[in-house]
């Protein structure tokens, strides 16, 4: 509330509740009960303008996440690839709208969430460093409009984590993290009906000024593998496996009860993952399972455990053949038979002699392009050819910062219904961590945006754990 000191011989003294705040302008004496009602309004403007100021950074990243979940990545401007998803443009932006706010200082980083931003910087400098390796080389132009290319999905990254980290109230991350799980549902959804019907239902979507270059669905056994909004299945399941600890979150502790609106969800997520048939979705569902079983209470044990078997059992049924496809694909790649995995190893030996020209920071970030040398179907190894060493420390960073956020967010916070969102980063976290070697996660866009906002979040996240301890009268550490 804002107090007026008026122009009497007898200053007013202000209530404990009230804060004294002189204005710069004359108000002359006021009559009556005229006083309270100028008050009170002059107070909600104040506050409505602070609670704007506060749900920038939430809505932002409400809409980043509707574009890059909900909007084909295929759809990309003209001759930009990648790089010119709808959502980065939305993103860069917004980019501009936060440096016209933090240099009005309207808007802020929020306390105790410089890590992900130093693993950021270290990413950038990887990245650059790299940047100069491949201008002191003799590039292509192919490879040297790639790695300008590289630079603006640099900024973007960027921006997703400084926005992220901005965040301040725990009611807008538990939002953000609705509206994804609610989208990752959605394609979810639209994959299962691929998979039925065998047909993409995102090849007719396009946009003015933008290009949909269409998704070839491929088989594996008797099944078609669905790519639903993402550019790639193995894109898919590592979107749903991200998704999944979070979708688990919210239907262990909803805001509304529901058997439908809160496990349908869950269930949707676990389904398409499965209809991937890809090795990919089966190791991230694992590894979901291997990080929350620990965490949970005895008394969810029982029933998760009925409900995989019941899943499965369904699935056999429904789905002929799918589950023992899924297990032939592990059996083969043990057995040294599976072309997949022959030719990731194929790649490793050959990527050698380009690690050794420049071991430290590589060739250039984006410029192995596949059309010039190969596919390498391997994050770490593509990083180490693009920006050597540096730059496979720092991909490992940019998880291990998600996944250390999450776990010392969850130990600090008292509420389990917060916790278990802590666990879920973590989740989220190792899961990057371990898909990143099968397949290049970084030069797939929507996999990509979803990294650094999960360690922006997950930073945002132990920043307010941290407030929360300190409001308990506990040392923040």
């Amino acid at each position: 509330m804002v107090a007026v000191v008026p122009p009497s011989n007898q200053p007013q003294q202000p209530s404990p509740t009230e804060a004294t705040v002189v204005l710069p302008v004359s108000v002359g004496p006021v009559r009556g009960h005229a006083a309270p009602s100028v008050l009170r309004r002059l107070g909600s403007i104040y506050t409505s303008r602070r609670t704007a100021r506060g749900r920038g950074p939430a809505t932002i990243l409400s809409i980043y996440i509707v574009l890059l979940l909900l909007i084909p990545s295929r759809i990309v401007l003209p001759g930009v690839g990648a790089t010119g998803t709808i959502a980065n443009v939305f993103i860069l932006a917004s980019l501009v709208w936060y440096g016209v706010s933090w240099l009005m200082r309207r808007i802020t980083p929020a306390r105790y969430t410089r890590l992900p931003r130093l693993a950021m910087f270290f990413f950038a400098v990887a990245v650059l460093l790299s940047y100069i390796a491949a201008a002191r080389r003799d590039s292509s132009a192919l490879e040297s409009s790639a790695a300008d290319r590289a630079l603006i999905q640099l900024v973007t990254w960027f921006a997703v984590v400084l926005i992220a980290t901005s965040l301040r109230e725990y009611a807008d991350l538990e939002r953000l993290l609705r509206i994804f799980v609610r989208c990752a549902a959605v394609i979810g959804a639209v994959a299962i009906l691929e998979f039925l019907f065998k047909t993409s239902l995102t090849a007719w979507m396009t946009l003015p000024g933008f290009s949909n270059s269409g998704p070839e669905l491929i088989t594996r056994g008797d099944f078609v593998r669905p790519t639903s909004t993402a550019a790639n299945t193995l894109e898919l399941a590592t979107v749903m496996a991200l998704a999944l600890p979070f979708a688990l979150q919210q239907g262990f502790n909803p805001v509304k009860k529901g058997l439908v609106r809160n496990w349908l969800p869950v269930a949707v997520i676990a389904m398409s993952a499965v209809m991937t048939v890809s090795r990919t979705s089966v190791i991230g569902l694992a590894l979901v399972f291997l990080t929350l079983l620990p965490t949970w209470p005895a008394k969810r044990l029982l029933p998760t455990m009925g409900a995989l078997t019941l899943g499965v059992g369904f699935s056999s049924v429904a789905l002929p053949g799918l589950i023992g496809t899924v297990v032939g694909l592990f059996s083969a790649m043990l057995n040294g038979g599976d072309n997949s995995t022959n030719s990731r190893t194929a790649t490793s030996a050959v990527i050698s002699q380009y690690f050794d020209e420049r071991p430290w920071t590589g060739r250039g970030y984006g410029t192995f392009l596949p059309l010039m040398y190969r596919y390498t179907d391997n994050e770490y190894l593509l990083a180490l050819v693009e920006m050597g060493i540096l730059g496979v420390a720092a991909v490992v960073l940019v998880y291990i910062v998600t996944l250390h956020c999450g776990g010392a967010g969850r130990r600090r916070f008292a509420d389990p219904a917060r916790r278990e969102t802590g666990q879920g980063f973590a989740a989220g976290g190792f899961v990057m961590l371990v898909v990143t070697a099968t397949f290049d996660t970084l030069s797939f866009p929507m996999v990509a945006g979803l990294s650094f906002l999960m360690m922006g979040l997950a930073g945002a996240y132990l920043g307010m754990a941290r407030q929360d301890q300190m409001l308990r009268g506990e040392p923040s550490l």
